[in-house]
């Protein structure tokens, strides 16, 4: 087994051996996966609601 496939099998226990697995990962990760964003011209979360509406202190 390569240096790579170690590596892979260790990353893999650690995960069935864990009792909570948080990701962080960027803007993106999600973008690339379907989920619209805030701010893409055309597609973006905040050209179907104002921002001012929906994001504010006050709302």
């Amino acid at each position: 087994m390569n240096d790579l496939n170690a590596k892979i099998q260790k990353f893999a226990q650690l995960i069935l051996d864990a009792n909570n697995i948080v990701v962080l990962t960027g803007a993106g990760m999600s973008t690339e996966s379907g989920i619209a964003d805030f701010r893409s011209p055309g597609t973006g979360l905040w050209e179907k609601v104002n921002p001012d509406e929906f994001a504010s202190i006050h709302s």
